[in-house]
């Protein structure tokens, strides 16, 4: 057997393998005739080396099987299968001279199994097709390469023209499983995710012109997520609040996550269907807050946490894929930011969730592009009704008299008289106090101080008296509702009751000047 047939045997195989049945080649050194292959045919872990060698003594051997153990690991890591079975297939047309048996395996065609095997196997080149057969069985391969006969290619003179198409077949193929793969993520281009991020951007510097993006009273007045007014029928709140951020570092960071990726979903799926992905996500983590976080709550987490999901389904229907280009590293980010979800307590992780598994249930509705399998759209279908249907169910049953809510139209009271808006600041403390048995006596104490302000600054001043009064019995300590009635008081002219009251809050706060100088103030008139 001549130089140029012992070449054409290892192409005839390593064409065989990848054009005929299909197998994946991962990397080929053309000159030394090494080629990685993985099969990827099916749900295998399997990695094939293929190489033409030849050796005159067992030691050869041995250190060629150290060089490509250590080569086969970081193939493993770099496919992402890391307990995959490694068979190094070696074509020889000489043997090892000594004892080299010791250092190589047999096919297993009816046990072969389990993972993480290394095993070499060496095929003397003279006795190809007998030699070959069990590892053929053992690879469930469809048939056997059809080797052409060593008379053939000797007495036609064409061996050399014959090696090189075989070259170009393996070659070509590589290219055009490479060009296949590329094209999977790069279907569509990422317009739609720019407009989003143009909208984001201008919508935030709007609310700023308008107000301030950390502004509760702002926020809401904006369309951020707000319990009690999307239970009183304001349900466009789970679509508004996806477009407003709160402060300009909440803005950089999904900004940042939308732009890399929000772009790789729509590249991969194509922009109809990221749009749908993109909203469905964004609503199931609207309504996932609205069930699980009484806060006020806006920002895209819940559709770009959405994305995260659409990148998991891709893995889902592309696994080796996945995770032999962007898998771990999306994998390892999502439970990084799922993580810090769960330890700080200001971040909305039910909206997180919820996006998460909109996103995946979305972009099994929408599939991927060429995707086929109307059965799953139509279970990923029943299945997003169905879990929005609960959420919303749960959603609308809950009540909206919880200490946080009141807390919150506490602080829209605050902002309101900021603004100098004191009757809306009244209606926003009316509904706090309306939630008396459910609040602290802290913040029900400060509820009624705070509507007292704003009835003295409406000039409302027996009612201002009466809230006060309130204030004390509820807090005794509180030396500031003894200032506030005190005024009121000495307004009226009743000096010796405001006078008494000034007293009492130096009690509590010795060394506050506007007391002192209240207190004085009234002792002159007294002596006067």
């Amino acid at each position: 057997m001549n130089a140029f047939t012992e070449s054409i045997r290892f192409w005839e195989t390593l064409d065989h393998l990848v054009n005929r049945e299909g197998m994946r080649l991962v990397h080929l050194n053309e000159r030394e005739e090494v080629a990685w292959i993985e099969d990827d045919r099916r749900d295998s872990n399997q990695i094939i080396r293929l190489a033409h060698k030849n050796y005159d003594w067992s030691n050869q051997l041995k250190k060629d099987i150290d060089q490509h153990y250590d080569q086969a690991k970081k193939i493993r890591k770099k496919l992402g299968l890391k307990k995959a079975n490694v068979t190094s297939v070696i074509l020889s047309a000489f043997m090892p001279v000594d004892d080299y048996e010791r250092l190589t395996s047999q096919a297993l065609p009816f046990t072969a199994g389990g993972k993480n095997h290394f095993r070499t196997i060496i095929i003397p080149l003279e006795d190809m097709k007998k030699k070959l057969f069990p590892l053929a069985t053992e690879w469930k391969l469809t048939e056997m390469p059809p080797f052409l006969s060593e008379s053939y290619l000797e007495e036609s003179g064409q061996e050399e023209q014959f090696l090189q198409t075989l070259k170009k077949n393996v070659n070509r193929s590589m290219r055009n499983r490479q060009e296949k793969e590329r094209k999977i993520f790069l279907y569509g281009k990422p317009y739609f995710t720019l407009i989003l991020l143009g909208m984001v951007l201008s919508i935030f510097a709007l609310v700023e012109m308008e107000g301030s993006t950390t502004s509760t009273l702002t926020l809401i007045e904006f369309g951020a997520k707000f319990d009690p007014l999307i239970l009183q029928g304001e349900w466009w709140r789970f679509f508004s609040a996806m477009f407003l951020h709160i402060g300009f570092l909440h803005l950089f960071m999904n900004s940042l996550a939308l732009f890399y990726l929000g772009g790789a979903v729509e590249r991969i799926f194509g922009t109809s269907r990221f749009v749908l992905i993109y909203f469905i996500a964004g609503f199931f983590g609207s309504v996932s807050s609205f069930v699980f976080n009484d806060n006020v709550s806006a920002g895209a987490s819940g559709a770009i946490f959405g994305c995260f999901g659409a990148l998991l389904y891709f893995g889902m229907i592309h696994r080796r894929l996945f995770f032999r280009t962007m898998g771990m590293n999306v994998i390892v980010i999502l439970v990084i930011n799922l993580s810090f979800g769960f330890i700080v307590p200001m971040v909305d992780n039910g909206a997180h969730i919820g996006g998460l598994l909109g996103g995946f249930v979305a972009s099994a509705i929408v599939g991927l592009p060429k995707q086929k399998g109307s059965v799953l759209k139509l279970i990923a279908l029943t299945l997003a009704v169905l879990i929005a249907g609960i959420l919303l169910w749960f959603g609308y049953d809950q009540d909206s008299d919880s200490e946080q809510i009141s807390t919150i139209y506490y602080q829209l009271a605050r902002e309101s008289i900021e603004e100098e808006e004191f009757d809306d600041a009244k209606t926003y403390l009316a509904n706090v106090i309306d939630s008396s048995e459910q609040l602290s006596d802290e913040l029900l104490s400060n509820a009624y101080f705070l509507l007292s302000y704003t009835q003295m600054s409406l000039e409302e001043l027996e009612e201002a008296e009466e809230n006060l009064l309130i204030t004390i019995e509820i807090s005794p300590s509180f030396h500031q509702a003894y200032y506030n009635l005190a005024l009121i008081y000495y307004e009226n002219q009743e000096l010796h009751e405001a006078l008494e009251l000034v007293e009492s809050a130096l009690e509590i706060d010795a060394g506050n000047e506007d007391y002192q100088a209240l207190r004085d103030e009234i002792h002159q008139l007294i002596e006067s």
